[in-house]
């Protein structure tokens, strides 16, 4: 994703200075050189591996005339980090996002993405030409053409199945599915994408037909229940997947209340993903939401069923198998007229 670029001559004499400075040419090794945007006003830039659930800070820099260096040694396996001005706690004013390989890593104040370096290109190069498309033509079906045109160059790296795993709720899962069977053993096993495998498997598991998988749940009062509590009773139900936090849930929840007041025999239930308690209980007040809610802090049920974003809805038929999943509000009406 880009950003207007800024011409400062000084900043850059200074940062082209430091940046030859920061070269190694050890085996394995990594240089990251980047500047800052002037807004900019943090001390230092910290650089984060984000392999794990919560970011580990790997290393820091020093901001020095609009400029940065980092330098390491590259680990065995793919890692991708992110670097960051201040703490992560801070409101992001700009962030890079890249893959630490070996090589001379660029980053540009003008940019999102890392260069330099095959895995870093070949990710910028893609997300340049899909961040395009977006752009200029904010149309799903462009994205997929794209994937299927270029599929081939990738489909056998690193590249091509982080960029599916990225743009995955873009593509309908057909697709996704597709694709993923053309992906090489080795490339599966690279741990940082085995969750992204994992989940196409789960979501194969669970596609319109098949039998619902039941998953223990908490009411918002913390009893115990459960997805069998409400399904294969009878009745169409309708399980909403969303979360306080989550601002396209919450401007989608006006229309889902008036299309399942159309529908008297309609069984929903909301499930609150990764959510604090006490906030999912002010968001049912401050919504109106009048059907049960339960509390999946850990988000099984996103995982059981394959939920890689939210808002995200399943119609289950009245006799517990999956009717349809990953549609719109406005699709529901259709989707009930069964008669």
């Amino acid at each position: 994703m880009k950003v207007k670029r800024t011409n400062l001559l000084t900043v850059g004499f200074i940062a082209m200075l430091l940046m030859a400075s920061c070269g190694t040419k050890k085996e394995n090794s990594y240089t990251i050189n980047g500047t800052v945007p002037s807004q900019v006003t943090a001390s230092k830039v910290y650089l984060y591996s984000i392999e794990e659930e919560e970011p580990l800070v790997i290393d820091s820099a020093t901001i020095s005339g609009g400029a940065f260096c980092f330098k390491g040694t590259a680990p065995d396996s793919i890692m991708l980090a992110i670097i960051h001005p201040g703490s992560l706690d801070e409101y992001p004013t700009v962030m890079w996002q890249l893959v630490l390989e070996p090589g001379n890593i660029m980053v540009d104040s003008a940019e999102h993405m890392a260069t330099g370096t095959p895995l870093n290109d070949g990710i910028s190069d893609w997300m340049d030409q899909i961040y395009d498309i977006m752009v200029t033509e904010p149309d799903p079906s462009k994205i997929s053409d794209f994937f299927v045109q270029h599929w081939s160059e990738h489909s056998s790296d690193f590249v091509g199945s982080y960029m599916l795993a990225s743009m995955s709720m873009y593509l309908d899962f057909p697709l996704v599915d597709s694709l993923v069977r053309q992906v090489p053993p080795e490339v599966r096993s690279i741990s940082m994408l085995k969750p992204f495998f994992e989940q196409v498997e789960a979501m194969g598991k669970m596609q319109p037909g098949k039998p619902f998988t039941d998953v223990a749940l908490a009411s918002i009062d913390g009893e115990p229940s459960s997805l069998g509590n409400y399904i294969g009773k009878g009745t169409y139900v309708l399980v909403d997947f969303w979360a306080s936090w989550c601002g396209p849930c919450r401007q989608a929840m006006p229309q889902l209340q008036s299309t399942v007041k159309r529908h008297k025999d309609l069984t929903v239930i909301g499930i609150a993903l990764s959510d604090e308690v006490d906030d999912t209980k002010k968001a049912i007040g401050d919504l109106g939401i009048t059907w049960p809610v339960l509390s999946d802090p850990e988000g099984e049920s996103a995982k059981a069923y394959g939920i890689n974003a939210i808002p995200a809805m399943i119609l289950f038929a009245p006799d517990g198998t999956i009717a349809a999943r990953d549609f719109q509000v406005e699709e529901l009406d259709s989707l009930l007229a069964v008669e």
